[in-house]
């Protein structure tokens, strides 16, 4: 990719571009020393892929389950160690990241980097990335299947698309929100609902098994929901999108959209942006656990800002986010 070609860099893409290597060395050393991480979910995944290899048993690592994760994540953990699973991870968030980023800029590579870096400097889409989880594995099958999309081999797309709702079933909402307002394409909209009702038919019988065993019933599907009253969901919604959006950064990226707000209303995604983030917010309020299910949300809106806010503002957001990394002031 021409973004590799070191000699057309200036000085300020040299150094952008000796801080993504560091980090991605940093991450690959702490990959091979972090074992299972500290998720709740991780143990349960594999042993899901166990339980299927020794006695072919049905069991779910969570209520709806996440069939293809719970394969993948098991097999690297099983036959060659959390080191495995914990790269994997990693590097299907990095390969997402080129693959949104290029479903959007046609062959402008001079932010690329700083897209990187920004998104690498969340705590939240490095460090929980780092970890034998699934948020990575839906968010890389969903940007390759965009990145299909766009280059218009749309049946390819459909595969990597279910298997993105495989991993994770909330992606059938960003997915069908994708194809609606993703305005690269220029798809009819009949043949949009055939390929909407194919990923739909396709991705569902990733989820065939946790609906036989729940009887034919559907209260798997929410499950997991538990909350102490509309104070309590709005509380903890409130609270963790704050840090999820990097905390009292959250202040200049809000300030970056309301200077900026011109160049926003005439993109050519804008509706496919804000769809996509505001239906990552309502999942969210409706299960608000944890940070990592807004990484959607946290990519777009990074995206937004490397392409219309000033530099200064950037890397303001920048040099917060990495001292959140040692210091994170809560309340």
């Amino acid at each position: 990719m021409k973004f590799l070609n070191i000699k057309n860099f200036n000085s300020i893409n040299k150094i952008q571009l000796i801080c993504i290597f560091s980090l991605l060395g940093f991450a690959i050393y702490l990959s091979f020393i972090g074992g299972y991480g500290a998720d709740e979910d991780t143990l349960p995944m594999i042993y899901v892929f166990e339980s299927k290899l020794d006695s072919g048993n049905f069991v779910s690592s969570r209520f709806t389950g996440n069939p293809v994760a719970e394969i993948g994540i098991g097999f690297l953990a099983y036959f060659f160690g959390s080191w495995a699973a914990n790269l994997t991870t990693f590097i299907f968030l990095i390969i997402g990241l080129l693959l949104f980023y290029y479903s959007f800029e046609k062959k402008d590579n001079k932010e690329l980097l700083l897209f990187l870096l920004l998104c690498l400097s969340s705590p939240v889409l490095f460090f929980d990335n780092l970890e034998p989880v699934d948020y990575s594995w839906a968010f890389f099958f969903y940007a390759l299947g965009l990145f299909l999309l766009k280059n218009k081999l749309t049946e390819l797309s459909i595969i990597f698309f279910a298997l993105a709702v495989g991993v994770r079933l909330n992606y059938f909402l960003f997915i069908v929100i994708t194809i609606l307002f993703f305005n690269d394409t220029e798809i009819p909209l009949k043949k949009k609902l055939i390929i909407i009702f194919c990923i739909f038919f396709t991705g569902a019988l990733f989820y065939v098994p946790v609906w036989f065993d729940s009887k034919l019933q559907l209260t798997w599907l929410t499950a997991g929901r538990s909350y102490d009253g509309y104070l309590d969901l709005l509380s903890r919604f409130s609270y963790k999108s704050f840090y999820a959006f990097g905390g009292f950064s959250i202040f200049f990226v809000i300030y970056s959209f309301y200077k900026n707000y011109l160049k926003l209303i005439e993109d050519n995604n804008l509706f496919l942006f804000l769809f996509l983030l505001f239906s990552n917010l309502l999942i969210f309020l409706w299960l608000p656990a944890e940070l990592s299910y807004l990484q959607l949300a946290i990519i777009c809106v990074y995206l937004f800002i490397i392409r219309y806010s000033q530099k200064k503002l950037i890397y303001l957001i920048l040099i917060y986010n990495f001292a959140t990394w040692i210091i994170n002031p809560e309340f």
